[in-house]
């Protein structure tokens, strides 16, 4: 009986050229600070011992010259914690990476299974792999999550057997690593970085692809009083929430929906602090937000898709939305756009077969797949086509 090839990926950090560290402990430390605020029970949910925490820390911060987790005196085992914004870069840099890695393990693992049973539907998708056509994409959450990614991916690979891996990230974090040629594409909803990626040269084709909207939504009780508010848009109705302090949840990472958000609070004329005001610090994409704006009985602007594939309606309800009329005209519109990294400045990118790509999902008939997209489950469709940008 043959043994499954299951590969562990493990981290050691090497410090100062002697000591060796568990970067898998470190990081899952890390994690956890930011999860729970304390570094006592980060420790005790990894079954680590405080002290030994309390030294890889130590030690990281000493080899790197970087304060990575902020403390607070007092309480139990040395009272509560934070990652700094150094830490939270770091753990942000570990997570792509980690993730890129597994991609490659899992279709390394899919090339080596399918060498044992050769002629499979996987054979051909891990002869792409290793072959020249294959392109790795960076996406922000929403199409993936939604499953429509997956959908487009695998209608690709038929028509062209051109294999797409993807890496799940916010806007920024998405074009911050196409800027370092680690993929051939991304697949954004951050206007104004988009312009400014292309306008540094690192785009060579920029392609608006779909569109929805965001939504302000909030626990239906409206601690605010959103809803009696008489017009105004979603200006009026995020000042009515400084106003009244009521909770709000915020994405906090540079991604296409924390932009937008931001966007909104400085054209009203607000920088948001405060208890009320919770930056969701390692809460992964928009459904992550949400869940916790639900958990707080707090407000947030999350896209359209998520609010519906959430199945929170019964909890949280839409406040500010284009379809609701509540919105003026263009306030919260959500375009997705592809962009190519350009081969001038990454010579190393597939860009004939991302080119290729970026052709394919402007067909009429992959349009159609876009913008009806969801229509049976939900009764509407999660996207719609939009014109360019």
């Amino acid at each position: 009986m043959e043994k499954d090839f299951s590969p562990e990926f493990k981290v050691f950090l090497e410090l100062e050229g002697e000591k060796r560290l568990s970067g898998n402990d470190l990081f899952n430390l890390l994690e956890n600070i930011m999860r729970y605020g304390s570094i006592s029970r980060a420790a005790s949910e990894l079954g680590i011992s405080y002290r030994y925490a309390w030294g890889l820390i130590g030690a990281a911060e000493k080899a790197l010259g970087l304060e990575l987790v902020i403390r607070q005196v007092g309480g139990y085992a040395g009272g509560g914690a934070s990652l700094s914004k150094e830490g939270r870069e770091l753990l942000d840099e570990y997570k792509t990476f980690k993730q890129e890695v597994d991609i490659q393990l899992k279709h390394f693992i899919e090339r080596a299974a399918s060498g044992k049973q050769a002629g499979s539907v996987d054979d051909a998708a891990a002869k792409s792999v290793s072959g020249e056509r294959h392109l790795l994409l960076a996406s922000t959450m929403e199409p993936v999550e939604t499953g429509l990614l997956d959908l487009l991916e695998g209608a690709f690979f038929q028509a062209t057997g051109v294999l797409i891996r993807h890496i799940a990230l916010g806007s920024g974090r998405a074009l911050e690593i196409a800027r370092k040629g680690r993929v051939d594409m991304a697949l954004t909803h951050a206007p104004e970085m988009e312009k400014e990626f292309m306008a540094e040269g690192w785009g060579k084709t920029r392609i608006p692809v779909m569109a929805n909207d965001f939504v302000l939504v909030g626990p239906d009780f409206d601690p605010a009083g959103v809803k009696k508010l008489d017009g105004g848009g979603v200006k009026s109705a995020f000042r009515q929430i400084a106003l009244s302090r009521a909770p709000f949840v915020s994405r906090g990472d540079r991604s296409g929906t924390h932009l937008k958000e931001l966007q909104i609070w400085n054209a009203a004329g607000i920088s948001p602090e405060g208890e009320w005001y919770i930056v969701s610090s390692g809460i992964v994409g928009n459904m992550g937000v949400l869940r916790l704006a639900q958990e707080k009985q707090a407000y947030t602007l999350v896209d359209r898709a998520t609010y519906l594939l959430s199945h929170s309606q019964h909890k949280m309800r839409i406040f500010i939305g284009t379809e609701e009329g509540t919105a003026l005209p263009g306030e919260l519109e959500n375009v997705f756009s592809l962009l190519l990294v350009n081969p001038e400045r990454v010579p190393s990118v597939n860009y004939s077969d991302a080119l290729l790509f970026a052709q394919w999902i402007q067909e009429k008939e992959i349009q159609q797949v876009i913008s009806s997209f969801g229509e049976e489950r939900f009764g509407k469709p999660l996207f719609s086509r939009v014109r360019a940008v």
